[in-house]
């Protein structure tokens, strides 16, 4: 108790009032009395032996909270070394769901699927893997003993990537670093200050690493609802430096964002903080949909709560369901319209078969085909929505238009419309090139249909640096200014269109986007009302360099 209630100075006084006593004592019971200089030196005395009790209690104190930081669980990876290989395998498997796997101990067999040790390669170095074809093999040493691990894993696109991942894992034990410098060798205390610090920079480093990426943002608050912490995606969606989140009151940084028929957010945070209570709201910053999830959460020390909040990026899943209720307006409406219309018809016809004529075929045919175009537009578009590029392989730009010329020359003919193709430079790059085709064919049929009779629809392919480049110029009607930025929405028709009769769903130029902006290209238009219209695609060449 005495380093709790004394400082060194009342420890001091202390024992100089014992030395004293002890004195009076000896004076008064044994009539024995010291010097001047015999009692100049009692507090002489008092002090050291005060500072020296002081230390060795602090010295205990500062041991106790050592050991109690070194036993402290650590945040940082197992060591390689202590990994045991049956654990191992155990989560290769659990990860890697390979289709055969063994393990053997100095060479006897454990466990196995599929594989046989006579299958292994020589494993001259322990803890690297080697792999023949779909077998991946490593020896791992555990003090004196020796084990073989083997997979076999799945002959698919995912088989390299995953042998490259094993290569970088760390599974035998690595040389031990050496002392810190010689004269640190004879200081346990100090060993016992280095690991601890370390132990402490480690879970540090781990909660910051964790914090900074996570999927979500998150903030933390204080008990007045002032942001403390806040990670890397809210300073990426609000668009604000993180000094000045830092320090913010969390109302200052949603205030303008408030959410649609709720409350203002300083009641929502108020409330928050008052009544213990998570609260789940809509957001919209930025143009970009957002889930918050506010949570309150007890401070260490004073017993006061603060705020964690979870804001999630759902602009995803807000654009898929626009999506989907669009297609089922669509399937609704557009789809099934026609259908009605072609069942009327033949129920019109089987009640009076006479009436037959060539103007009801041409009414079912236009009526069929109607619905046979609706329903190609809409499989096409999920087609290239669902494209990835590692289905992409190489095709040649030239070859993709020409092919496409020639799919749309008939409807040409028919209006007597000329179509020029300029370009003889083969380009390459890498794509699909049948929805390459399909979206070159979209714009060529929409120049076609646009345009009057006897003109001409020009198709200019060429480089342009490193991006291989299609322009198709027709001389139409063009494009009205106010219809320009909607030109790509989905089910969005031009209003000459509609009033010229011209049928579609409005999903032609969305799908000719769509397939440009998945081979990481770009589109642009160029078009003035009764002064025709431009189509610019620009795509990357698969090798710049030729």
């Amino acid at each position: 108790m005495l380093d709790r209630k004394l400082s060194p100075w009342g420890l001091g006084l202390l024992v100089f009032g014992v030395l004293a006593g002890s004195y009076v004592l000896t004076l008064l019971v044994f009539g024995f009395q010291l010097s001047p200089t015999n009692l100049l030196a009692i507090p002489l005395i008092a002090l050291p032996v005060a500072a020296a009790v002081q230390l060795a209690v602090t010295n205990r104190l500062l041991n106790r909270q050592l050991d109690k930081m070194v036993r402290t669980q650590t945040l940082s990876l197992p060591e390689p070394s202590k990994r045991q290989p049956h654990r191992l395998l155990e989560h290769f498997r659990a990860l890697l769901r390979p289709e055969g796997w063994l393990l053997a101990e100095d060479g006897d067999l454990l466990e196995n699927h599929g594989m046989s040790l006579a299958e292994a390669p020589p494993l001259p170095e322990p803890g690297e893997w080697q792999h023949q074809q779909q077998q991946s093999w490593i020896r791992l040493t555990r003090g004196e003993t020796s084990y073989v691990i083997g997979l076999t894993l799945r002959n698919d696109l995912s088989r390299e990537v995953i042998q490259h991942f094993l290569h970088k894992l760390e599974l035998d034990s690595q040389p031990a670093t050496g002392p810190l410098s010689p004269g640190f060798g004879h200081s346990p205390r100090l060993r016992k200050v280095i690991l601890a610090s370390e132990r402490l920079a480690q879970m540090q480093a781990f909660i910051s690493n964790s914090f900074e990426h996570m999927p979500d943002g998150i903030i933390v608050t204080d008990e007045l609802g002032v942001i403390r912490i806040a990670n890397q995606h809210i300073e990426d969606w609000f668009r604000e430096p993180m000094p000045s989140i830092t320090g913010m009151p969390l109302t200052s940084l949603l205030e303008g964002h408030d959410p649609k028929d709720t409350p203002p957010w300083h009641e929502v945070i108020s409330e928050t903080l008052t009544l213990k209570e998570s609260r789940t709201l809509d957001l919209t910053v930025h143009g970009k949909d957002f889930l918050v999830h506010f949570a309150p959460f007890e401070l260490p020390e004073h017993g006061q709560f603060g705020i964690i909040a979870n804001i999630s990026d759902i602009s995803e899943l807000r654009e898929q369901q626009r999506q989907h209720r669009e297609a089922i307006d669509f399937i609704s409406h557009d789809v099934r319209s026609p259908l009605v219309s072609q069942l009327a018809l033949i129920e019109q016809l089987k009640r009076d078969p006479a009436s037959i004529d060539e103007l009801h075929l041409d009414q079912l045919r236009m009526l069929a085909r109607r619905s046979y175009n609706l329903a190609e537009e809409f499989v096409q578009l999920a087609r290239a929505e669902q494209l990835t590029e590692p289905r992409f392989y190489e095709c040649e730009l030239l070859a993709i238009v020409e092919n496409a010329r020639d799919s749309v020359y008939e409807q040409a003919q028919r209006k007597n419309i000329s179509l020029q193709l300029i370009g003889t430079e083969d380009l390459w790059m890498r794509g699909n090139a049948e929805l390459l085709e399909r979206a070159v064919i979209n714009l060529l049929t929409n120049a076609v249909q646009y345009s009057p009779e006897d003109a001409t629809v020009s198709i200019h392919v060429y480089r342009a640096a490193h991006l291989a480049c299609l322009a198709i110029a027709d001389e139409g009607c063009g494009i009205d200014t106010d219809e320009l930025p909607y030109l790509f929405d989905r089910y969005h028709r031009q209003k000459r269109s509609e009033l010229a009769g011209t049928l579609g769903a409005g999903l032609g130029l969305s799908f000719v986007k769509t397939v440009v902006e998945k081979h990481r290209g770009e589109i642009k238009v160029d078009s003035l009302p009764d002064e025709g219209t431009t189509f610019t695609l620009r795509f990357p060449i698969s090798d710049p360099m030729l």
